[in-house]
């Protein structure tokens, strides 16, 4: 799934690209969307722009390496209160499980993952991105702001291990390595990740505020806890989307002919909750194909006939792209989850 972002941070990037001597008139147009889609900092921008929007931007100001140098200047207090949750926890591990855990308040659909292997500590922005849409500047910006916090956290000689990035290696990488200090990895499977010793997890944040952290954590807790008043309608739209999914990609127009609304009208409601129509296909799907694996009864083809694939190939490239495994692998495992269980 792509999903959404608040409009706030890629609105700071046309700022940049003005401050630089572009247009931002002509990067929005590149990307298909105009001034007013960013008036609003709250409103859900699809990520899909968002990395044409900075790939925009990269060729109007005619920089290979406008995405280094855009995570290097972009204010990441762009993430609202979640910077706070991050900055003010006891111990980076705390402050990253934050980053992990309230990453909602922020995007949808895109995800934050901390994981620890041995003595490796690997920090990623999990991010699904069609073929053909342009990942390399966003995802270079977003690893240049991680470890700009990882430095706030700990200091500003913290080095990572390693970085890995989906994209193919550029041709040349000097930039790169001069930012990072650290082996880079391309083609790895994931959008941006920090790989790092894990006993850095163990470390006292610097300059954290401990009074002001439980009143952030429970600010964020209830964000993301309270019900909101679209959710009950989100429900039916996502079982019309269910019901006609086996059926091939559920269009908008049927979906909105099944709610008895136009489309206009479901598009301008869902904006009001933060998604849009295509994050909700895709979350259907995905929760759906996953209800399906764990029962081993069904066939994988079967599986990908239900979620609305002919073929299995373009199922197990749509199932990676959501969750990062193969159909096969993740049915093994959650046999593997319900039988420990048991």
């Amino acid at each position: 799934m792509s999903g959404t972002v608040r409009a706030e941070a890629p609105g700071r990037l046309l700022e940049l690209v003005r401050a630089l001597g572009g247009s931002p008139e002509r990067v929005l147009a590149a990307a298909g969307v105009t001034a007013d889609d960013f008036a609003d900092p709250d409103r859900p921008i699809e990520v899909e722009v968002v990395l044409r929007l900075i790939d925009a931007a990269a060729h109007e100001v005619g920089d290979d390496r406008f995405g280094l140098h855009a995570g290097s200047r972009m204010d990441y207090g762009a993430l609202g209160v979640l910077t706070y949750a991050v900055l003010n926890a006891p111990t980076v591990g705390t402050a990253l499980r934050n980053f992990e855990r309230y990453a909602r308040s922020h995007f949808r659909g895109p995800r934050i993952r901390l994981e620890i292997d041995g003595d490796e500590a690997r920090l990623e922005l999990v991010l699904d991105v069609p073929d053909g849409v342009p990942r390399r500047h966003h995802a270079e910006a977003a690893a240049v702001v991680g470890l700009r916090i990882m430095r706030q956290l700990i200091g500003r000689d913290w080095r990572p291990r390693r970085v890995r990035f989906a994209h193919d290696r550029p041709r040349d990488v000097s930039e790169h390595e001069r930012i990072f200090g650290a082996p880079l990895g391309f083609r790895q499977g994931v959008h941006v990740g920090l790989v790092f010793d894990a006993g850095d997890l163990e470390r006292p944040v610097r300059d954290a505020d401990r009074r002001l952290l439980p009143i952030i954590e429970r600010h964020l807790d209830e964000l993301l806890a309270k019900p909101e008043p679209g959710d009950a309608w989100l429900g039916e739209v996502r079982s019309a989307i269910a019901s006609s999914v086996c059926d091939g990609h559920p269009g908008i127009q049927a979906v909105a002919r099944r709610l008895g609304v136009s489309v206009r009208t479901l598009q301008r409601r869902l904006g009001e909750q933060r998604t849009v129509f295509k994050t909700l296909v895709e979350d259907v799907r995905r929760e759906l194909a996953l209800r399906y694996l764990a029962d081993g009864r069904t066939r994988l083809t079967d599986v990908a006939f239900l979620v609305g694939y002919s073929e299995l190939s373009a199922f197990g490239r749509a199932f990676h792209r959501w969750t990062g495994s193969t159909p096969l692998a993740m049915r093994r495992s959650l046999t593997a989850a319900s039988t420990t269980r048991a």
